[in-house]
């Protein structure tokens, strides 16, 4: 039996239920295993997409806010958020929607 692993996948067999039971997916037949890592491939891969366009908007925000005040302040080299905002930004403000992503 492997020890160390992420994900536990049983299959109910001549032997019993044992593998089954301890572990976190169970299937009858090893022919429905391709079904089962294609359909969660499928979520993991549009829950990380969708993260990561969320973070990329989220950046694109921060830069053309500095962009427009760049702009209407004659081209003035001065950030518009101190490193405390920026941070507070980033992990307060948008800490809810990323975590409702990643939740699901």
């Amino acid at each position: 039996m492997i020890q160390a692993a992420n994900v536990g996948i049983g299959i109910e067999g001549k032997e019993g239920r044992q593998a089954s039971l301890a572990s976190d997916f169970s299937i009858t037949q090893f022919k429905h295993i391709g079904n089962l890592i294609l359909w969660h491939g499928r979520l993991s891969y549009k829950r990380t997409a969708k993260l990561s366009g969320f973070v990329i908007h989220r950046g694109l925000i921060i830069a053309v806010m500095q962009i427009m005040f760049i702009c209407l302040f004659y081209w003035l080299a001065l950030p518009v958020f101190n490193g405390w905002l920026m941070l507070g930004y980033t992990t307060v403000y948008t800490m809810l929607p990323v975590f409702t992503i990643i939740l699901d």
